[in-house]
């Protein structure tokens, strides 16, 4: 275990040497517990989670070392989220984490309706913003994106594998990385697909036969096992 003046500065080196390391799109497996979707979708959004995984055990004080020095470094987070954050890392990547669990169903398992809102505020609006306008040469938008309607399940393909490079929307460019989100739930990526085809006036884009994806749907597209060139291609051929 790394002692915790060790998890600073390698959380830094991460950030400023490794651009190109987070581009691969290293999955590393957190232990399951609230708050962990926003470590995912926050934190391997600049780098990957090497630094963190190898740095279970620290004490929550250096974790709050680490995501207020973060901010330096552009994270951007609500109040609400930095709690979330901290809570998640002292507690299953602390000192003493709690024993795993088996067995426990999630909400959307339960039956019950997945908000959509929540899972854009938690996993997208760092980057994409409130809004849905995104970030000028980083984050394409949302708003008023006509490749949300490419097809029902596109958006969700995205969500699921990530993608990387250069991209351009509306005459615009855009060169930066999205990870892959497979950590939320196949209702979570449904759900947060339609609150963004609902929402910044993305409404009136709606072809009057396009549906929204089901969790089933998303369920099959895990299946197919998408690299960042296979986004490409798919987005190109139903652009044609």
């Amino acid at each position: 275990m790394l002692r915790e003046g060790q998890i600073l500065c390698l959380c830094f080196v991460s950030v400023l040497l490794s651009p190109q390391a987070s581009r691969a799109g290293s999955r590393f497996d957190l232990p399951e517990g609230p708050g962990r979707e926003l470590v995912y979708g926050h934190c391997q959004t600049c780098h990957d989670l090497q630094s963190v995984v190898d740095s279970a055990g620290i004490r929550k004080g250096a974790w709050a070392a680490v995501l207020d020095n973060m901010n330096d470094f552009g994270l951007r987070i609500s109040e609400e989220q930095h709690s979330r954050i901290l809570n998640y890392l002292g507690t299953y990547l602390g000192p003493q984490p709690p024993a795993e669990t088996t067995g426990t169903a999630s909400v959307a398992d339960g039956g019950e309706a997945v908000d959509g809102a929540a899972v854009y505020a938690d996993t997208c609006i760092s980057c994409h913003q409130e809004d849905g306008k995104g970030k000028p040469g980083e984050f394409p938008p949302f708003a008023g994106n006509g490749d949300l309607f490419l097809n029902p399940t596109f958006p969700a393909a995205v969500a699921l594998y990530g993608i990387e490079g250069k991209i351009e929307v509306d005459g615009k460019a855009f060169d930066n990385v999205m990870p892959p989100f497979d950590f939320l739930s196949d209702a979570e990526i449904a759900a947060v697909v339609g609150y963004i085809r609902s929402n910044w006036g993305n409404e009136k884009l709606r072809p009057a036969d396009l549906e929204d994806p089901a969790a089933d749907d998303v369920a099959a597209l895990r299946t197919k096992e998408m690299s960042s060139e296979d986004i490409y291609a798919l987005r190109s051929s139903l652009r044609q």
